[in-house]
């Protein structure tokens, strides 16, 4: 059960983080690019570094919130589709969740964490929980496919492919994992609905949706902070 996101530990009150995204997302409408967006909020308000990864994934303008709306795919149509999965983006959400760590919900509505784990994601001590929480959520969503597909220079990608591909067959799922240089682009080349908060790739796919979210409901022992960016600038706080 996540804690709201009033209580989450920040170097920021709620009201300047809100005065910091508005104007993260003032910048962002008039074309300025993420990185500068980041570099300047992030100095403005003497942000620290999840602040700033904040500000940098979190943080949209409202032409991108539109189309990443018209191609959400919900979790509960998923069933009969074609799905891939952007492993290790999901798993990191769901680590993050797990250790009590800080999850947003960002203004295009997709569940981001600000971990940062990067290669070290695989040799976290939940790793293998995580996963196994995700394909189990994957196989109550009954896809038609589920490919699961992981950067082949992180550490231990090849052993939990093997563990993904040896849960799939015992979950009954019609699936695999693979590992692969570009994860991105082969997400891109499956034509899959794709399970991924990468920016980019989401950026290039038809069909988007958020694997990370449903499978962090179904954690009922995750003790995370949330912080909810839609409620936080579409609300009013006083």
């Amino acid at each position: 059960m996540g804690v709201d996101h009033y209580k989450a530990p920040l170097s920021l009150d709620v009201i300047t983080l809100r005065e910091a995204v508005l104007d993260a997302l003032w910048m962002l409408e008039r074309g300025y690019r993420r990185e500068t967006v980041r570099d300047i909020i992030g100095d403005k308000y003497n942000m620290d570094k999840r602040l700033r990864s904040l500000i940098y994934r979190c943080v949209h303008p409202l032409d991108w919130i539109s189309n990443v709306k018209e191609k959400t795919v919900e979790p509960s149509k998923l069933r009969g589709k074609c799905l891939a999965v952007d492993f290790l983006n999901v798993l990191g959400t769901v680590l993050s969740a797990m250790s009590g760590g800080i999850i947003v919900k960002s203004l295009d509505g997709f569940i981001r964490d600000l971990s940062e784990l990067h290669t070290s994601i695989l040799k976290q001590p939940d790793a293998y929980e995580a996963t196994s929480s995700i394909l189990k959520k994957t196989a109550s969503l009954a896809p038609s496919v589920a490919l699961f597909l992981l950067e082949a220079n992180v550490s231990y990608s090849g052993e939990f492919s093997e563990f993904i591909r040896e849960e799939l067959e015992r979950l009954s799922v019609n699936g695999t994992a693979l590992t692969c240089r570009s994860v991105d682009s082969e997400l891109i080349k499956t034509g899959y609905i794709v399970a991924t908060s990468d920016a980019p790739v989401m950026a290039r796919v038809d069909r988007i949706v958020d694997l990370a979210k449903v499978s962090i409901q179904n954690i009922k022992t995750a003790n995370y902070y949330l912080i909810d960016l839609q409620k936080l600038i579409w609300t009013d706080l006083w």
